[in-house]
């Protein structure tokens, strides 16, 4: 268990149901329930020792592990009925079945037909009532941060608490004429955010090659938007009269979004092959009928069109909505995705979301359902900022170096319950639940920013997106054009079909390579829009491609940038060292899946334990017993590939 975690209770005789086998195929284990998680284990030794054990993927949660946090509704199956338990409720009857439906969309089944009954109801009741804290302070994170050893957690990407990062933000941006002040250090003046006050006198201006305009977002502009309108048109006189956006009547409403979130995950929320195959069967126009692709769409027309003003139209954008803390989060952070190629950095993007989600005081834990509220509902708008992303990296795909797993995982974490992040409403709430008291030490809970803690090294390479390294290392980049060179002229050559031919100019041009990529304006219309599958989707196992999908093109990516850097190194190799055979290098490594060593054993277990499917690296996909073919790790990948992890500058 993690520290601060302690047992609450647990059953024995429990069946852990494999998803959609309509609860005839269950694991026996015992369940148990903690301050922290729902965690289920079976007496099976072999299913955690030896060489036919599961890899575990997060160094912090186990696959059969469940955060509490992340429960988004709990069913009582008993007496041929099911019914929805929530918070207050108390069991008093037998449970046959347990179902909690999660909020990366993963359905977990348990069974209670052989389980004690007084641990039964205990359990049950155990579920509900920490499952739903009525106050932060009933969180979990308060234990774990009061056990954890004191220490400054040393975070590459900037948090924004103090002053020196918003001036290295100014500075970055060349904001000249505005500055960052304390006046609301203390929360003096707002409770909101230790940045409000000031940042209603800072703004950030987006520059690139070319001049643009300023992004301003206006906070409580009833009460202040004249003084900073005046104060706008002061600083940015030579770029006209402003735009104003007012994200209320542009935006869906938050009362839209969440009907459409409500409908969508009944979607997604499945577990029997009946479900399954009845939705399949009419699957686009359920889809269709959740709107969540329309809420998509709209969010990325409106981010599309403040784009547009600031860098083709070079006026100054105003935004506004209420209290700011909603969709003045979602739409400048796109704005920014779109205009600032730093950004769509892993590092670049992280810093983002913790300047304009985090410090801006969008409130993580109410519209998380983290703790339940009177006439509290969960508001996914930071699950629509993803999806907005994925969007625009869909259609620019080597524009982003994180890959799709990483903004997936961003997702779960943001459910996980252990990390400041995503914990809060406001950095002032965050403040007071990180002191016990006046007279007690004040502790910190560590940022998910610091991956090390959740993945291993191996792991986080699969965050990395290799078309993104082909287009921006220089030395690739350049053996990469020259070989399309090659093809292009072979093809010519050949004397091809006059249609053919023409693809393959337009695929090779020169001006393709040498696109400005440092702004990217996104289509939004309906037919570009697409459903992320691996995240919404990849627990389905009926709806899965084993050894296919995404990651299938994903990893041949991989594989195909590895062997470049391989054959290019060997290639350098043979040109310095024409008259020695003796010389020894190791080729550069390329931060990609491939890049790891087979000889070393923790990269060999990394690589032989995954297994290929359209839902990796979260789900292998079925059990080998279920499916008929046969399933093939990544490492088999390289069995005929042209990577050699120490090449020798031998006659071979």
């Amino acid at each position: 268990m993690l520290p601060g975690e302690r047992l609450v209770t647990e059953a024995d005789s429990v069946l852990s149901f494999t998803p959609f086998t309509e609860k005839k195929k269950g694991i026996s284990g015992k369940l148990f329930v903690t301050n922290f998680k729902v965690s289920f284990i079976t007496a099976d030794r072999s299913s955690y020792e030896g060489p036919s054990a599961k890899r575990q993927r997060n160094k912090l949660i186990r696959d059969t592990d469940v955060p509490l946090t992340n429960i988004d509704a709990i069913y009582q199956v008993a007496s041929g009925r099911r019914r929805k338990l929530t918070a207050g409720m108390t069991v008093s009857n037998i449970t046959k079945y347990l179902e909690l439906h999660c909020k990366d969309f993963r359905v977990h089944t348990f069974g209670f037909k052989f389980s004690p009954k007084d641990q039964n109801k205990k359990l049950m009741n155990a579920v509900v009532h920490h499952a739903y804290p009525s106050k932060s302070n009933l969180l979990f994170a308060f234990d774990y941060g009061k056990s954890l050893p004191k220490e400054d957690y040393m975070c590459e990407t900037p948090l924004y608490e103090d002053i020196s990062d918003w001036d290295m933000e100014l500075n970055m941006c060349k904001c000249t004429k505005w500055r960052v002040t304390e006046v609301n250090k203390g929360f003096d003046m707002s409770i909101r955010s230790v940045f409000t006050q000031e940042n209603r006198k800072k703004k950030v201006k987006l520059e690139n090659k070319q001049k643009m305009g300023v992004l301003v977002k206006m906070v409580h502009s009833f009460l202040y938007g004249r003084i900073k309108f005046l104060a706008i048109q002061m600083a940015d006189q030579h770029l006209g009269k402003p735009v104003v956006f007012d994200l209320r009547e542009q935006c869906p409403s938050i009362k839209d979004v969440q009907q459409s979130f409500e409908k969508f995950k009944e979607l997604c929320l499945i577990e029997t092959k009946k479900d399954f195959l009845v939705q399949d069967s009419s699957w686009m126009s359920r889809l269709d009928d959740t709107e969540w692709l329309h809420q998509v769409r709209h969010c990325l027309q409106c981010a599309r069109e403040v784009a547009d003003t600031l860098h083709n139209k070079k006026r100054t954008a105003i935004i506004k909505e209420g209290d700011g803390r909603h969709f003045t989060c979602l739409v400048p952070s796109l704005v920014q995705v779109m205009l600032n190629p730093q950004c769509r950095t892993q590092n670049g993007l992280q810093a983002l979301i913790q300047r304009e989600w985090v410090a801006m005081g969008y409130p993580f834990q109410r519209n998380g359902g983290l703790i339940i509220q009177d006439g509290g509902e969960e508001v996914p708008l930071f699950l629509l900022f993803l999806d907005c992303v994925w969007q625009i990296s869909q259609q620019f795909p080597s524009a982003f170096s994180v890959s799709e797993t990483y903004l997936t995982t961003v997702w779960d974490c943001a459910s996980t319950g252990l990390f400041e992040t995503f914990l809060f409403d406001s950095i002032h709430q965050q403040t007071r639940f990180n002191s016990e008291g006046r007279c007690m030490r004040r502790f910190r809970l560590p940022p998910v920013w610091e991956w090390s803690r959740q993945f291993s090294s191996n792991d986080q390479l699969v965050f990395n997106n290799p078309l993104y390294l082909m287009k921006c290392n220089v030395n690739l980049k350049k053996a990469i054009k020259e070989s399309k060179r090659k093809v292009l002229s072979t093809c010519r050559k050949m004397d091809r079909n006059e249609l053919y031919a023409y693809k393959l100019n337009h695929m090779y041009t020169d001006e393709t390579e040498d696109e400005d990529m440092n702004v990217i304006l996104p289509e939004y219309s309906a037919p570009v829009i697409k459903l992320w599958t691996q995240c919404y989707v990849r627990w389905q196992a009926p709806a899965q491609i084993i050894g296919g999908g995404n990651p299938s093109q994903y990893l041949q990516q991989c594989l195909i940038v590895e062997e470049v850097i391989h054959l290019q190194h060997r290639l350098e190799l043979l040109q310095m060292n024409s008259q020695r055979r003796t010389v020894v290098a190791r080729r550069p490594q390329s931060d990609l899946i491939f890049s790891v060593d087979m000889d070393l054993p923790t990269s060999s277990e990394f690589l032989t334990n995954m297994v290929l499917s359209s839902s990796f690296p979260f789900s292998s996909g079925p059990s080998k017993e279920d499916q008929q073919l046969l399933l093939t790790p990544i490492s088999a990948y390289l069995e005929n590939s042209a990577i050699d992890y120490d090449y020798r500058n031998t006659d071979d």
